[in-house]
């Protein structure tokens, strides 16, 4: 029989490393299964904690999708809330919209915009507060979620404007909720110590689940169906379109895997060439001045 433990002159014990994977693998199991099930029966009993959209940006979109309604009516929603006010002005003087001048109020912002896309405007910038929270325990990590988000929404629209028939305004949009579905996870986690102590474990669980969590909330929010298509399908990076005119599931897994360019997340070293997105899309100009563009877009959100 071979021994699994063997012991140092010491007297410490030593286990064998196949013993040793085991035991993590147990240990692992006991963490993950618990915070699992409990997902599972939320979600069936719909009782899953859901994000929701600031009130005044919801009642701005009122307004928006009433047929009735003007840029006026408008502009005296917003201008209530001197954030959004802002966020709305630096967006409309973003590469994106840039015009001849400078805009400086809500009314030419609104209007260089145009009444008719401000939608994905107004849910471009109203999304910061969807990543806020009070829980000290995930601050961090939803502070980085963020910032990875306007990396991707900002790289993403950046590529529509290089593809016909792509709407940078849904790009962006697409790329800062790409990963909305894992802030129902994270607040979750909270209640979970050993998941908070383990990020690894934490980490499985947000790939496992984030896109399928993130699909359900954008359907509830009533978001364009590109939109949910991109948060639930940007992780599938087997993804094989064929023929299909390129979409915004290509420019957000693609926008993805670059945001994470020079970091130590497994997409940073992941064989683009195997990845149908890129083949697809179409990249013109030069990279240098479409990064600088980039982080002029990323600078409206911080």
């Amino acid at each position: 029989m071979t021994k699994s433990v063997f012991y140092l002159s010491d007297g410490a014990p030593v286990e064998a490393e196949d013993v040793k994977e085991a035991r993590d693998k147990e240990r692992e199991n006991s963490i993950i299964k618990p915070f699992m099930d409990s997902v599972k029966e939320d979600l069936v009993a719909n009782k899953i904690y859901l994000p929701t959209l600031p009130a005044l940006a919801l009642e701005a979109l009122v307004v928006i999708n009433d047929a009735d309604s003007s840029a006026h009516d408008l502009e005296k929603v917003i201008s209530r809330d001197a954030a959004l006010t802002a966020r709305l002005i630096r967006y409309a003087n973003s590469p994106l919209y840039r015009g001849l001048n400078t805009i400086a109020s809500i009314k030419p912002a609104i209007t260089r915009i145009g009444f008719q896309r401000v939608k994905n405007a107004v849910y471009a910038v109203s999304m910061k507060e969807v990543f806020r929270t009070s829980e000290k325990e995930i601050e961090r990590r939803m502070n980085q979620l963020w910032a990875h988000s306007v990396k991707v929404g900002a790289q993403a629209a950046m590529l529509a404007k290089e593809q016909p028939g792509l709407d940078p305004d849904i790009a962006l949009v697409a790329g800062l909720v790409h990963d909305i579905g894992q802030i129902p996870l994270l607040i979750k986690a909270c209640n979970y110590p050993d998941m908070i102590a383990n990020p690894e474990f934490l980490n499985k669980v947000l790939l496992k689940l984030h896109t399928q969590l993130g699909g359900s909330i954008l359907k509830l929010w009533k978001f364009d169906q590109h939109v949910i298509d991109a948060a639930a399908e940007h992780e599938d990076l087997k993804r094989d379109p064929g023929d299909a005119p390129i979409d915004y599931v290509d420019l957000v897994q693609a926008a993805n895997i670059l945001a994470y360019e020079g970091t130590d997340h497994p997409l940073a070293n992941v064989d683009r060439s195997t990845i149908k997105a890129f083949s697809r899309l179409e990249k013109s100009g030069n990279d240098e001045s479409l990064d600088e563009e980039t982080k002029k877009v990323e600078d409206v959100f911080f």
